[in-house]
Formats: C-alpha cells, structure tokens, sequence
C-alpha cells in the first residue's frame, strides 16, 4: 500500500520554519521539488546571509542541505527530524549566486534513515555535500508539536 502524499512545502497556518517557512521573514524560503526519487530546490544568498564578505556564511549551507535531505522521508510519507549530519564544504559560494540543492535516500535502519545531499554550483561544480541520519517521528510527537497549529497538524498527520 502506497503512503499518502505529503507536501514538500509548508503551506499551514505555521510556516515559521527558518529554511522553508513562507511566514519566517528572516527565513531561507526554500521551496521544494520531487525530481524522480529526490528532492531538490534552489537558493540564492542574500547580503544577510554572509559570512566572510561576499561569501555565503557556512550555516546558511548546512541548513540549505538539512532541510532538503529531511525532505527524503516525506516521498515515504513519513516525517523525520536530523539526528546527525556530515558536511564537507568544497567550494565558497557566492552571495547573489543560485545554487541548486539535491538530496536522496541512502538507507533505510531502524527507525532512521540515511540521505545524501549536494549544493552545486551554476557550474555544476559541488559546493558543499553532506551525509545526514534523520529519526523518524511517531504520531505523538507530531501531535504535539503541532498542537497549536490545526491545518499543520492536519499534514503531518496525513501520513500517519
């Protein structure tokens, strides 16, 4: 039996997420893809998001590659949070510059699962790459971190 399909965005009444929260005005406003079996989106740093002048600050990218390998186990239906990522920066990437994030399914363990996930360059060069475990969350965790948001707790629990 195939899981129901959750969105890849947040289009609640929460939206206050910091890499894809439409409402989070200090936010990332990620935006996200199903490409065959991954998850894509593109970003383009702003002058707020600096680090050393002119470059995009590190955070930023590591936040970039969470949030789109924590959307690998939404194409299962099933929401999970970052136990542990592995980053390797490898190229600076440029404030003003669009880079292309991607992320797929490594593995599946008990309770966790394993994404891979790359920001590339215009160029098609990679920028940073990251390994990442993400814990599977169960229907009461869900619930109550969406207690106070009826329509969020309404797609979380969809895949339930």
């Amino acid at each position: 039996m195939d899981s129901p399909r959750l969105s890849l965005n947040d289009d609640t009444d929460y939206g206050l997420c910091f890499a894809c929260g439409p409402r989070n005005a200090a936010g990332l406003h990620l935006i996200f893809q199903q490409v065959g079996d991954t998850v894509t989106t593109t970003f383009r740093g702003r002058e707020d998001h600096q680090g050393f002048p002119g470059h995009v600050h590190g955070g930023v990218i590591g936040a970039l590659l969470d949030e789109v390998m924590s959307r690998v186990p939404l194409l299962d239906g099933r929401w999970a949070m970052t136990a542990r990522m592995d980053l390797r920066f490898r190229r600076p990437v440029m404030v003003g510059e669009e880079v292309t994030a991607v992320a797929e399914r490594v593995r599946e363990m008990r309770g966790f699962v394993e994404a891979s996930g790359r920001v590339l360059l215009p160029n098609g060069d990679i920028a940073a790459d990251a390994i990442g475990t993400f814990k599977y969350l169960g229907d009461e965790t869900l619930r109550g971190m969406s207690a106070e948001y009826p329509r969020l707790a309404e797609e979380w629990m969809r895949g339930s």
